[in-house]
């Protein structure tokens, strides 16, 4: 977890130095202090490690999403050439018994 730095001797050093009295400073630097430590306390850290967990559990998420669609394609492919397979011999069929019919009209 990442900490902030925050220099409160030099913030109330500026404040001084821009015309603010010493009580004023002081009670500006403690405000802004207790702030920071508020954020801090409040923000959701990730650490490296838990991001790179994550960056692996995203890769794997993805590659089972890959496998599954190429399986998913393959099994179309499947399908449509066996359809195609299908749809080709009906075609001869009905080709094979048009020519036997013209034939037999023909004699």
């Amino acid at each position: 977890m990442g900490s902030i730095v925050f220099d409160t001797y030099e913030f109330n050093k500026t404040l001084r130095e821009a015309g603010f009295d010493e009580k004023q400073a002081e009670a500006l630097t403690r405000a802004q202090t207790k702030s920071i430590e508020q954020m801090h306390k409040d923000a959701d850290y990730v650490s490296r490690t838990e991001m790179k967990t994550d960056i692996n559990d995203l890769r794997k998420d993805m590659h089972s999403l890959e496998t599954g669609l190429r399986k998913d394609m393959q099994t179309m492919e499947e399908r449509i050439t066996a359809n195609l397979h299908r749809a080709m011999m009906l075609q001869t069929f009905a080709i094979a018994g048009l020519v036997i019919a013209v034939v037999k009209f023909m004699s």
